[in-house]
């Protein structure tokens, strides 16, 4: 009933708030977990070995999304675009970062291959690179009609294409 009521845009204040809060919580519990990992990282230089490496990445492409969802919805202006970007960006990063460990686990357990670490630049073009290209598509065809309907999210609107400054 709740998808349903989602998907018709017609959510209560309270619902809302609901939603908000329980965003905010698990963002925040995440923010603090991706914290602790690159805190333990930049404390520990035993721990900066590769696999960890990728590890200290995750959690920092982590921690930024959590913190731009942490702030919440600034409603209007540049910082609700800025906001969206940024979101956008590393919450797709840090997706790309655990794609990156599997690939790293496959290649070392399953594989028995040792040069995972000279792979290491292009894991950063792969990951970086492609957050960048995805959050300038998703400027330049910015076509969001179910998400603008709902008004969950301030970027999300429709008529407003071409953001995107290269």
């Amino acid at each position: 009933m709740a998808t349903v009521k989602a998907v018709m845009g017609n959510l209560t204040v309270a619902e809302r708030q609901l939603l908000t809060a329980v965003n905010s919580g698990a963002s925040s519990l995440s923010f603090v977990g991706s914290g602790f990992i690159v805190l333990c990282y930049l404390l520990f230089k035993d721990l900066r070995k590769f696999s960890f490496k990728l590890v200290f990445y995750l959690a920092l492409s982590d921690m930024c999304c959590s913190f731009f969802s942490i702030i919440g919805d600034p409603s209007k202006g540049f910082f609700c675009y800025a906001q969206g970007y940024t979101t956008h960006f590393f919450c797709l990063a840090s997706f790309l970062w655990t794609t990156t460990i599997a690939f790293t686990l496959h290649r070392t357990v399953v594989r028995h291959k040792t040069d995972v670490e000279d792979l290491e630049p292009m894991f950063h073009l792969y990951v970086w690179g492609t957050s960048g290209v995805m959050t300038v598509i998703r400027s330049i065809a910015n076509n969001h009609e179910h998400l603008s309907r709902l008004g969950t999210w301030c970027w999300a609107q429709t008529g407003h294409t071409g953001k995107a400054s290269i």
